[in-house]
Protein backbone atom coordinates (compact mmCIF):
# COMPACT_ATOMS: atom_id res chain seq x y z
CA UNK A 1 0.00 0.00 0.00
CA UNK A 2 2.95 2.28 0.59
CA UNK A 3 4.01 1.85 -3.01
CA UNK A 4 0.64 3.06 -4.25
CA UNK A 5 0.68 6.03 -1.93
CA UNK A 6 4.25 6.94 -2.78
CA UNK A 7 3.78 6.77 -6.54
CA UNK A 8 0.68 8.95 -6.93
CA UNK A 9 2.71 11.96 -8.05
CA UNK A 10 5.05 9.89 -10.21
CA UNK A 11 2.08 8.29 -11.93
CA UNK A 12 0.45 11.65 -12.61
CA UNK A 13 3.70 13.13 -13.92
CA UNK A 14 4.33 10.11 -16.16
CA UNK A 15 0.81 10.33 -17.58
CA UNK A 16 1.11 14.07 -18.19
CA UNK A 17 4.50 13.53 -19.82
CA UNK A 18 3.01 10.92 -22.14
CA UNK A 19 0.08 13.17 -23.08
CA UNK A 20 2.44 16.11 -23.61
CA UNK A 21 4.60 13.95 -25.87
CA UNK A 22 1.55 12.97 -27.93
CA UNK A 23 0.64 16.62 -28.43
CA UNK A 24 4.19 17.60 -29.36
CA UNK A 25 4.46 14.71 -31.84
CA UNK A 26 1.22 15.79 -33.52
CA UNK A 27 2.43 19.39 -33.67
CA UNK A 28 5.77 18.39 -35.17
CA UNK A 29 4.03 16.23 -37.77
CA UNK A 30 1.63 19.06 -38.68
CA UNK A 31 4.42 21.66 -38.82
CA UNK A 32 6.47 19.57 -41.26
CA UNK A 33 3.38 18.64 -43.29
CA UNK A 34 2.34 22.27 -43.73
CA UNK A 35 5.88 23.32 -44.64
CA UNK A 36 6.21 20.65 -47.34
CA UNK A 37 5.24 20.83 -50.99
CA UNK A 38 3.60 18.33 -53.29
CA UNK A 39 0.59 16.07 -53.07
CA UNK A 40 -1.00 15.18 -49.77
CA UNK A 41 0.59 11.74 -49.80
CA UNK A 42 4.01 13.20 -50.60
CA UNK A 43 3.68 15.71 -47.78
CA UNK A 44 2.63 12.95 -45.38
CA UNK A 45 5.67 10.91 -46.40
CA UNK A 46 7.98 13.86 -45.84
CA UNK A 47 6.41 14.51 -42.43
CA UNK A 48 6.68 10.88 -41.33
CA UNK A 49 10.37 10.67 -42.19
CA UNK A 50 11.46 14.11 -40.96
CA UNK A 51 14.02 14.06 -38.15
CA UNK A 52 11.91 16.36 -35.94
CA UNK A 53 8.95 13.99 -36.21
CA UNK A 54 10.99 10.85 -35.57
CA UNK A 55 12.57 12.51 -32.52
CA UNK A 56 9.11 13.45 -31.23
CA UNK A 57 7.92 9.88 -31.83
CA UNK A 58 10.95 8.52 -29.94
CA UNK A 59 10.11 10.79 -27.00
CA UNK A 60 6.49 9.59 -27.11
CA UNK A 61 7.67 5.98 -27.02
CA UNK A 62 9.93 6.71 -24.04
CA UNK A 63 7.15 8.52 -22.15
CA UNK A 64 4.64 5.76 -22.92
CA UNK A 65 7.07 3.09 -21.75
CA UNK A 66 7.65 4.92 -18.47
CA UNK A 67 3.93 5.49 -17.88
CA UNK A 68 2.86 1.96 -18.78
CA UNK A 69 5.63 0.44 -16.63
CA UNK A 70 4.53 2.44 -13.60
CA UNK A 71 0.88 1.68 -14.32
CA UNK A 72 1.60 -2.06 -14.48
CA UNK A 73 3.48 -1.95 -11.17
CA UNK A 74 0.60 -0.10 -9.52
CA UNK A 75 -1.94 -2.57 -10.91
CA UNK A 76 0.14 -5.46 -9.59
CA UNK A 77 0.21 -3.81 -6.16
CA UNK A 78 -3.58 -3.44 -6.27
CA UNK A 79 -3.95 -7.13 -7.16
CA UNK A 80 -1.69 -8.14 -4.25
CA UNK A 81 -3.83 -6.04 -1.90
CA UNK A 82 -7.04 -7.63 -3.24
CA UNK A 83 -5.61 -11.14 -2.82
CA UNK A 84 -4.53 -10.30 0.74
CA UNK A 85 -8.02 -8.98 1.54
CA UNK A 86 -9.60 -12.12 0.15
CA UNK A 87 -7.27 -14.37 2.14
CA UNK A 88 -7.93 -12.42 5.31
CA UNK A 89 -11.68 -12.60 4.80
CA UNK A 90 -11.47 -16.35 4.26
CA UNK A 91 -9.28 -16.73 7.35
CA UNK A 92 -11.79 -14.81 9.47
CA UNK A 93 -14.61 -17.16 8.40
CA UNK A 94 -12.75 -20.12 9.82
Amino acid sequence: MNFLAETDDSYAIAKADMLRSEILAKRARARVFVGSEGSVEARKAVAETHSEVTAADDELIRATLEFEGLRAKRQRAEIVIDVWRSLEASRRKL
